[in-house]
């Protein structure tokens, strides 16, 4: 008993002397804003949250995420989800999370493929035989994005880059039949110029649009296009094409007595076409469906500003992808990654104390692959003024590698300068920033906000990945460079909230 109230004595003389909780909060210094935003960016991103999204969005349910299908609505409704979630408020028409455009697009629905064949001659040296070459999806052949459905086999022309620019002095398609046939032909122009005059003058004529037209308009039965797949050219009834690798083509210019490599090298060095009959043909089978009443989606949701509610900063990520050509790529780090980086950063801001003094809108953009259909709808019908904008932060490949990327409109260095602000104080990666002028065909949907005339950076990843090809899946995604830059994007909205 003595021993049970010396110890009830001890106890209560500890409690006594304790403080109390209200007390030992009235001890504890308060934290600074900046604390609390650290704070709340650490509680909610995180590598294994991030690395999550990416792998939902990557789902084959979703069907590569192709604007205007029902797998890139299923995306859109994961996203929305998530905007809810974190109670960002709806930024899109009509008190929506979205903003609505047209946007055809093209479904495989049956079996696609492509042949070459090469020809034998018989013992008398007159009857040619055949020899047909299948090759493999992904190594040999990718499904046309925007092709028509259709079976041809035809002899196969080599025409360099598919380009006829009598202004310039240059066409591919002179003094050569291509009626009926099929013509092989390179991305791009013979320019190699840097020259900003230069480009301009061959700007029109890089764009994958203007060659399938210019090959359809000379009688082509169906091209071979020598560039990565990707549904960017419109729709043109009874026209096939399919996408080529280096396999295809060098197998093509076998015992021709030419090299593709030479003859591109000529090209550039003579403003020369050298285009030929390559004794070979090919055979091109698509079945595929025309949407032409698709519908796209642009989705917005915000963090309203504390001071200044009415101008705005732009955090932007494509969501779409490839679709089904005709198998699935997941397109894990272009552009799913971009999206978990900024649903991280969204989250983090929403969830902080501390909020900009400038609205924060981010949005999930439809249609950059299929020739930047949803950036461009936005830049001309705009949601928000563009002179209350006052930065744009576009988030594209930003999962794969190690370093950190800046690509910024030469006009606003401030880009640069708060970029290495941020990375220095908190991030800590390798980051490299570059100017960019944009004077090609663009290729972003930051290009575009650029080439619209808003201050827009480019945010991105190096050192790793693939590009449009099924290899791009989620095994290449280093989660610790997606916390890295949903990290640093949390922190470069907040300086671009405040800043004067």
């Amino acid at each position: 008993m003595k021993f049970i109230n010396l110890s009830m004595g001890l106890l209560l003389a500890t409690l006594a002397a304790a403080p109390t909780v209200n007390a030992q909060r009235r001890m504890m210094p308060e934290l600074t804003d900046e604390q609390k935003m650290l704070d709340v960016m650490h509680r909610t991103i995180t590598s294994e949250k991030l690395f999550g999204y990416v792998t939902q969005l990557s789902d084959p349910a979703l069907e590569g995420r192709l604007a205007g299908s029902k797998g890139m609505e299923k995306a859109i409704e994961i996203v929305e989800g998530y905007y809810k979630n974190f109670c960002l408020e709806p930024a899109g028409e009509k008190g929506t999370y979205f903003q609505q455009f047209n946007q055809p697009f093209i479904e495989v629905t049956g079996e696609c493929g492509m042949e070459i064949l090469f020809p034998v001659k018989g013992i008398d040296k007159k009857a040619d035989t055949w020899v047909r070459k299948s090759y493999p999806w992904a190594d040999g052949w990718f499904t046309g994005g925007s092709t028509a459905s259709g079976d041809i086999e035809a002899d196969i022309v080599y025409c360099g880059y598919g380009v006829t620019a009598p202004e310039l002095g240059y066409d591919d398609y002179k003094g050569i039949d291509v009626k009926g046939k099929i013509v092989l032909i390179e991305g791009e122009t013979p320019n190699h110029s840097q020259d900003s005059v230069d480009i301009k003058k061959w700007y029109h004529h890089t764009l994958h649009a203007v060659k399938m037209k210019n090959a359809y308009d000379h009688g082509v039965a169906g091209v071979l296009y020598k560039w990565v797949p990707g549904p960017g050219v419109p729709y043109q009834e009874n026209f096939l094409y399919c996408n080529v690798t280096d396999t295809v083509v060098s197998d093509i210019f076998s015992g021709t007595g030419r090299t593709y490599k030479e003859s591109i090298q000529k090209i550039r060095d003579t403003f020369k076409p050298q285009s030929f009959n390559t004794g070979k043909r090919a055979r091109i089978k698509m079945t595929t469906t025309y949407n032409p009443n698709g519908v796209g989606k642009n989705i917005f949701g915000m963090v309203k500003g504390s001071e200044r509610p009415d101008e705005y900063v732009i955090v932007a990520a494509h969501l779409d992808h490839l679709g089904m050509i005709p198998y699935h790529i997941a397109g894990a780090n272009d552009n799913n990654a971009a999206v978990a980086v900024m649903l991280g950063a969204a989250e983090a801001l929403a969830k902080s104390p501390i909020k900009p003094k400038r609205t924060v809108v981010f949005m999930a953009v439809d249609g950059e692959e299929s020739n930047l259909t949803g950036s461009t709808y936005y830049t001309k019908n705009p949601l928000f003024p563009q002179d209350k904008v006052k930065a744009v932060l576009n988030l594209e490949q930003p999962g794969a590698g190690e370093i950190m990327v800046g690509m910024y409109n030469y006009l606003y260095p401030q880009f640069a300068e708060i970029a290495n602000k941020v990375n220095d104080k908190y991030i800590h990666r390798q980051l490299m920033t570059r100017e960019n002028h944009f004077l090609t065909r663009p290729r972003t949907d930051g290009a575009v906000f650029m080439q619209a005339g808003y201050p827009c950076m480019d945010l991105r990843a190096a050192g790793g990945g693939f590009y449009h090809h099924p290899k791009d899946d989620v095994d290449t995604i280093n989660p610790e460079i997606l916390q890295s830059e949903a990290e640093w994007l949390f922190w470069m909205a907040m300086e671009w909230g405040n800043v004067e």
